[in-house]
């Protein structure tokens, strides 16, 4: 029973055409680098990696419909439950993807090396690719299953497993420290990154040497070294495009293009399903500047701009003209600019912070409607880059992490959870343990020796 259970349901779920079964079903076994690169390049491989779920714990969802009790998955998430099943029978929500995600890129790690055909470089760059892709997947994990980092405790604060083998039948390690996870995550990326090709601009999905700083830079930013978070934001854009999307020169949100080469992403990454309609909550609607673009890109419904009505006003996943607009939820240059934003600000080069916010925003309104943000006042300053990534990361995935680092940083206030009627149904108060989720069920079903997060209702 001491199996890693959720690599096991992984691929019992895996449904590639081309990979991993047997040679009798007339299958094909990865065997040649060729094969190890169309690994790579496969969508469903890589790209619809981060589960929709993530969206469900974000403070700026609403579900004004929500049924009490609460009976589906996605609702117990909504609410902070305790465990998301109650049964150890379906595969568990949020663990089962990133850990999917890493089990495929360990095959190429472990396998690479044996493959025949290609060079000695073309294996390096796909071993280094697979580096990588587990060390973003890795990155969610120690940010969803353990505290957020502290120097202080990380070398005591338990996180996930480590895992570095597709062997499903090999020992499950026990957890690892957060200080072990964000140590791993580093030393994968810098392992990489001299090996990573220069330019992925063909497809943004696959990594480069600009996707490894990336990914770096967004590891320092949530254990709270604004300091090499800066450097290595730099880095990414000094080693690709950096030049975000400018929605200033387009007409609707039909002339964003498919996430595969968009400008402006650095490493490319999609929600499981891009089809989504999610209800934003009112009060974080009314942030919003009614000229801003990424309003009219993305929002259904907004009207007279008022927001009043609950559930009335929609954020459309694949943007309103039902295009390939679907947001970002791997690195981009958007990102990487507010990183510095944040650092600067933090580090009170005020004039650095507002100069990166500008170089964003003023790529979010057409130019009669556009005016740069000025201040004297750090702490003024700080807001406004914190509420920009509020505005430029809706519905990707990432807002937990920032609440988390936020709550840790003692700037997130208590989050309610309402009912159709206005009740509080949950709450999330500042400092809660709810912070860190539960080690699921069904993996504590095959590892009941783990020691178990605690939680606070």
């Amino acid at each position: 029973m001491n199996k890693w259970l959720i690599i096991l349901l992984s691929v019992l779920l895996f449904s590639c055409d081309k990979y991993l079964d047997v040679k009798p079903k007339g299958k094909r076994l990865l065997e040649t680098t060729a094969d190890y690169d169309a690994w790579l390049n496969n969508s469903n491989t890589m790209a619809y990696a981060i589960p929709n779920e993530l969206n469900q714990l974000d403070d700026r969802l609403d579900l004004p419909n929500i049924k009490t009790p609460q009976t589906f998955v996605s609702d117990w998430i909504y609410v902070w439950r305790r465990q998301f099943a109650d049964e150890t029978t379906p595969p568990p929500v949020i663990w089962k993807d990133f850990y999917e995600s890493i089990y495929y890129c360990n095959t190429v790690i472990q396998g690479i090396d044996e493959a025949s055909g290609g060079t000695p470089e073309q294996k390096k760059s796909l071993k280094a690719e697979a580096l990588l892709g587990r060390a973003f997947s890795y990155l969610y994990l120690v940010n969803l299953y353990g505290k957020s980092y502290n120097a202080a405790t990380a070398a005591e604060d338990l996180s996930v497993p480590f895992v570095t083998s597709n062997d499903l039948n090999a020992p499950t390690p026990s957890r690892h420290t957060v200080q072990e996870l964000y140590d791993h995550i580093i030393a994968d990326i810098n392992e990489a990154i001299p090996d990573l090709p220069q330019d992925n601009s063909k497809n943004r999905f696959r990594g480069n040497v600009a996707a490894g700083y990336s990914v770096l830079a967004r590891t320092y930013l949530y254990m709270g070294d604004y300091v090499n978070a800066s450097k290595n934001a730099q880095l990414a854009l000094d080693h690709g495009d950096n030049q975000v999307l400018d929605y200033s020169t387009m007409s609707y949100a039909g002339e964003i293009r498919d996430l595969v080469t968009r400008r402006g992403t650095i490493y490319g990454r999609l929600l499981k399903t891009t089809y989504t309609q999610l209800t934003p909550e009112l009060s974080y609607l009314k942030t919003f500047n009614t000229k801003d673009l990424r309003l009219a890109f993305y929002f259904l419904y907004t009207n007279d701009y008022s927001f009043n009505v609950r559930g009335q006003v929609y954020h459309q996943g694949i943007g309103v003209a039902y295009s390939n607009a679907y947001p970002n939820c791997g690195t981009s240059v958007e990102e990487m600019r507010l990183i510095l934003a944040e650092c600067a600000a933090r580090g009170n080069d005020l004039p650095k912070a507002i100069e990166e916010l500008h170089l964003l925003r003023k790529a979010r309104f057409k130019p009669a409607d556009y005016q740069k943000f000025e201040s004297a006042d750090q702490e003024e300053v700080l807001k406004k880059v914190l509420a920009e990534r509020t505005f430029e990361f809706v519905f990707n995935g990432m807002r937990w992490f920032d609440m988390r680092r936020l709550d840790a940083d003692g700037r997130m206030p208590v989050v309610n959870r309402y009912d159709g009627q206005g009740n509080i149904i949950a709450s999330l108060p500042p400092k809660s343990q709810k912070y860190v989720l539960q080690i699921p069920l069904q993996v504590m079903y095959f590892n009941p020796s783990w020691p178990q997060n605690p939680w606070s209702e």
